[in-house]
This record gives C-alpha cells, sequence and structure tokens, in this order.
C-alpha cells in the first residue's frame, strides 16, 4: 500500500517526540541529516567519554515503525516510541529491532 503525506504533515513532530522522551529518560539526543534524519540516543554526557550509542531512530519509522536497540537501557524508551509511533503516526505495529553497536 502507498502511503501519502497529507496536508498537516508536521516534520519537526518526530523531533518532539523524540526530544521529549529523551528528557524524561534521562538521555541525549543527537539529530544528524535534514529531510532524511538520523536520532541517536546516547547514555551519558556528550562531554564524557563513557557515552555509549543505545538506540537509533531513523525520521522513516513514522512509516515503517523500525526502532533499533543496542543496550537494555533502552528499552523503556524505545516500548514508549513505539506507542506513539502506532498511535500518532499512524504506524500499524512498530518493531523494536535488537542490534550490536554499529562500529
Amino acid at each position: 500500500m502507498v502511503k501519502v503525506q497529507g496536508p498537516n504533515y508536521d516534520p519537526d513532530r518526530l523531533d518532539r517526540v523524540l526530544e521529549e522522551a529523551c528528557r524524561k529518560h534521562g538521555f541525549r539526543l543527537d539529530v544528524e541529516g535534514w529531510t532524511r534524519k538520523t536520532y541517536d540516543v546516547y547514555a551519558g554526557d556528550a562531554r564524557d567519554r563513557q557515552s555509549v550509542l543505545i538506540a537509533r531512530i531513523e525520521s522513516f519509522a513514522t512509516v515503517n515503525g523500525e526502532i533499533r536497540v543496542y543496550d537494555d537501557r533502552a528499552m523503556p524508551l524505545a516500548q514508549e516510541v513505539g506507542e506513539v509511533l502506532e498511535r500518532e503516526f499512524g504506524v500499524k505495529e512498530a518493531v523494536i529491532l535488537r542490534e550490536q553497536r554499529p562500529e
């Protein structure tokens, strides 16, 4: 099925959802890209060398519902974001993918 972006499309809505979830769970969010964004979630302070990538969400998660988790600490955040993707973005079923951290 082809999905068509509606007239009320808000490209910053996912930004706000992830910023709020990261703040709530005490994680740091780094965003790269402009139209196709990558959201990296870190445990630890940006100035801390021990900061660890624990999850990654791509902007197309609003369509495919994929949330990549590299560390169990990110599971509550991933669950929360998955529920938001289903409820607010019309994703039929969000999927949390447990993967090894990229090098």
